[in-house]
């Protein structure tokens, strides 16, 4: 698709990628979203990553796997992976998101941060989750491109139906989407230092915060911050969506309050300024968590997705706030 929206020619890095992200919160319901389906042809297969924030600390988490060919192409019209389907049915307008199948029902996300072995019995109830979705895009895509990668986001509206074993819910709420193709680097703005051991008593040191939020339909952020290796930090991507216009972001700062001897963010409070000068300060707060964990010489990456209240003026805004931390194992 010359949308951007299908698969790119792979480029010469190992670890090119190509991935697709939604997420949406239901203050009514308190039931939200974040899914990010991602295709690594040099490893040989795709995964997805799906998971529901239920009302309290409850968290629903699934993962699935397939196997693939270098040729992302061919996937053009097959995005589905594990239990997870995607379909675009209009480019940068419409979405369709579904899932049925197995799933984990977890009490309180946080457990998530310990190691499996660490885990009491019966730490999770086997779940059968009946979801779909509708993504309804109400901006136009802020695209962040070079010569061998590319990057957009776009503010919506979800609506639809969750099924979870008896329990029932018809969602509608705010999210947003993105999209990213090319060499993938879970590194990112990874300097010296960092957590050790693991979540509980690691000092945090996070090396990327990403953030989404919504404030109505014609109000939205968007952005990414990632540390140097002076400690400085460097905005990327980051965006205000004010009634289909888009302003860059500009000096994005994030200061954080974490649980005691914990990387698991408490709350943020997010400033910037916007191209034309507008100072930006937003303060927020965790309502729901659910740490994610991808491998890494020597450790692991915490991706800490963090559902967050949002306070923008007298504005209550709902979205996620994501921290990626670099652990020792």
């Amino acid at each position: 698709m010359s949308t951007h929206e299908g698969m790119h020619p792979v480029g010469d890095a190992p670890h090119w990628s190509e991935s697709y992200y939604f997420n949406f919160y239901d203050p009514e319901t308190q039931v939200g979203m974040f899914t990010r389906m991602g295709w690594r042809p040099g490893s040989g297969w795709a995964d997805a990553l799906h998971v529901l924030y239920l009302p309290g600390s409850r968290v629903l988490f699934t993962y699935g796997r397939r196997e693939i060919d270098g040729d992302l192409r061919q996937y053009d019209g097959d995005l589905t992976v594990g239990n997870l389907s995607l379909k675009c049915v209009t480019p940068h307008e419409r979405w369709l998101i579904d899932y049925v199948g197995e799933a984990q029902d977890i009490p309180n996300g946080e457990i998530l941060l310990q190691r499996s072995k660490q885990r009491p019995d019966n730490w999770f109830t086997p779940a059968h989750l009946d979801m779909s979705l509708a993504f309804e895009c109400l901006s136009s895509p802020h695209f962040l491109m070079t010569d061998v990668a590319g990057h957009f986001e776009q503010s919506g509206k979800v609506s639809g139906t969750v099924k979870l074993g008896d329990e029932q819910w018809a969602v509608e709420g705010l999210g947003v989407r993105d999209k990213s193709w090319g060499p993938r680097d879970w590194s990112m703005g990874q300097s010296t230092g960092g957590a050790s051991k693991d979540g509980a008593g690691a000092a945090a040191h996070p090396h990327v915060h990403w953030f989404s939020m919504n404030f109505g339909p014609e109000l939205a952020l968007g952005g990414s911050a990632l540390r140097q290796e002076d400690g400085s930090w460097k905005t990327v991507g980051s965006w205000l969506l004010r009634q289909d216009k888009k302003i860059e972001l500009r000096d994005i700062q994030v200061e954080t309050c974490y649980k005691p001897d914990s990387i698991l963010q408490e709350s943020v409070v997010i400033t910037a300024k916007t191209e034309e000068g507008e100072d930006i300060r937003v303060t927020g707060e965790m309502v729901n968590m659910c740490p994610t964990k991808v491998p890494a010489p020597g450790g692991a990456i915490f991706i800490n997705e963090g559902l967050a209240r949002y306070q923008w003026g007298d504005k209550t805004g709902y979205g996620i706030s994501e921290q990626w931390h670099a652990v020792s194992l």
